[in-house]
């Protein structure tokens, strides 16, 4: 058995920042007071579709400004099998807050036949850097979201805010279909849907946006069903597309719409309200419906380089929580956050200097590094048991360490990995047991591990 510590830590006052150094770990006797972790012979998925970001009409703007050959190696660090070796990329419908221009594929009043329908605007750099990402990987699972339909549709006659409006839910399917249709002339195939991006704000009408009532939403998804299987377009449909705090108006719309759970195929949430663990009621309640985390991503003002531990732990909830896929934000943006139509500071996955050209990168891109590239298709998540999970309340609230945040993953070619999220300011002590051994670690602190279990040649692998 070759076992393996991968580790990145932001450092401390005392302890140097490292990214992804590598050690070796080793069979060893049990300590009794160290904290035990051991993986059950529970499954809690084996249809995780993987990890990808918003390949937005603001990311493909600043890639399109970068040299080719830069380029080509910043796309093979994010899709490459060397690379995080995302797998999955959400598409905007038209413009999102993050355009350059904010447009609709038809912005031509009451044109209810489409007449003037085009994606020209996506044709200058949108569709370009999508292609040159499919050639480095071309299984990449792609999905996409509208900010809003055309202003025409919904009250207010603006782009920006208002409520969508009941008698273009049938024109608003077929605008839909025939953006599927466009982008499949350029050879790029669209396999899942969000009905509308962030349903319950409007944003103040300061970037595309548009409420929608959840009786107004479940109508236009069966209307959107019925008109994909017309077309005969295997297209996949996931609800709502915004906070986890909104998974009782997302229950509410199955319960009541009885033709909803057959028209959808899964829900996808957002992290900016709320807590994971509160969606978990859909997924008893609707056990066939897949969930999605379908965006969250850094803030330049906010420990842009350095949340890794924030982003650790929020994709390990993801994987222990049964989810079918992660989703970050903007792939790349400048150093100001652009560019961006509306109220928001968000950082790229990476930032690109516009100056200088010089590429800087994220904690999520360091997390993400930690998992996504360890993760094959076809991994069996399983359920962790670990010690020491309550907090003490002598002292409380301080001097109470966070519990570690573990996960972990049995790939198809027999590797096991544990990703090991510690937050606190003080290493832990841990012990895995594996294959009948126990393995001594220390994780560091705020620090991501990742722990690779690898049979040797003529070595079995026990489940």
């Amino acid at each position: 058995m070759r076992v393996t510590q991968y580790f990145t830590t932001k450092g401390t006052d005392f302890l140097p920042q490292a990214e992804f150094l590598e050690r070796p770990v080793y069979a060893s006797q049990h300590l009794i007071g160290v904290k035990a972790i051991r993986r059950t012979s529970n499954v809690l998925s084996d249809d995780f579709y993987g990890f990808g970001v918003a390949i937005t009409g603001s990311s493909c703007y600043n890639l399109a400004q970068m040299p080719k050959e830069q380029r080509e190696s910043f796309l093979q660090s994010v899709y490459g099998k060397e690379g995080l070796r995302l797998s999955i990329g959400r598409l905007s419908i038209a413009s999102s807050d993050y355009s350059p221009q904010i447009y609709s594929y038809d912005d031509v009043e009451g044109d209810t036949e489409l007449k003037h329908f085009s994606i020209e605007k996506d044709e200058a750099y949108i569709i370009p850097m999508i292609k040159e990402i499919l050639k480095i990987n071309p299984d990449l699972y792609l999905y996409a979201s509208p900010w809003s339909p055309p202003a025409w549709m919904k009250t207010g006659g603006s782009l920006g805010g208002g409520f969508m409006r009941r008698e273009f839910i049938d024109c608003y399917a077929e605008y839909i279909v025939r953006f599927i249709k466009e982008y499949a002339k350029h050879g790029i195939k669209i396999s899942a849907l969000t009905p509308q991006n962030e349903p319950e704000t409007s944003q103040g009408g300061l970037m595309p946006a548009c409420i929608w009532h959840p009786d107004i939403e479940a109508e236009f998804v069966i209307a959107l069903r019925k008109k994909l299987q017309e077309n005969n377009l295997d297209v996949k449909i996931w609800l709502f597309d915004h906070n986890f705090s909104g998974w009782k108006r997302v229950k509410w719309a199955l319960d009541v719409h009885k033709e909803l759970p057959r028209a959808c195929d899964g829900i996808a949430f957002h992290y900016y309200e709320g807590a994971i663990e509160e969606t978990l009621t859909l997924k008893k309640a609707y056990p066939n419906l897949s969930l999605h985390f379908t965006e969250g991503g850094p803030r330049l003002y906010d420990n842009y380089a350095t949340d890794l531990c924030k982003w650790g732990i929020m994709i390990s909830k993801v994987l222990n929580s049964g989810y079918s896929s992660f989703t970050g934000w903007n792939l790349m943006l400048d150093e100001y956050g652009g560019p961006n139509v509306g109220p928001f500071f968000c950082g790229g996955l990476a930032t690109r200097n516009s100056v200088s050209g010089e590429l800087s990168y994220s904690g999520q891109y360091k997390a993400l590094k930690h998992i996504s590239r360890f993760m094959q298709k076809g991994a069996e998540v399983y359920e962790v048991e670990k010690e020491l999970t309550a907090i003490g309340m002598n002292s409380f609230p301080n001097n109470n360490p966070i519990p570690l945040e573990v996960s972990c993953i049995k790939n198809p070619d027999g590797t096991v990995c544990y990703f090991i999220i510690n937050s606190n300011e003080e290493k832990q002590q841990i012990q895995i047991f594996e294959s009948g051994e126990w393995y001594y670690i220390e994780v560091l602190p705020d620090t991501i591990s990742t722990v690779v279990f690898e049979a040797l040649k003529d070595e079995s692998y026990s489940k």
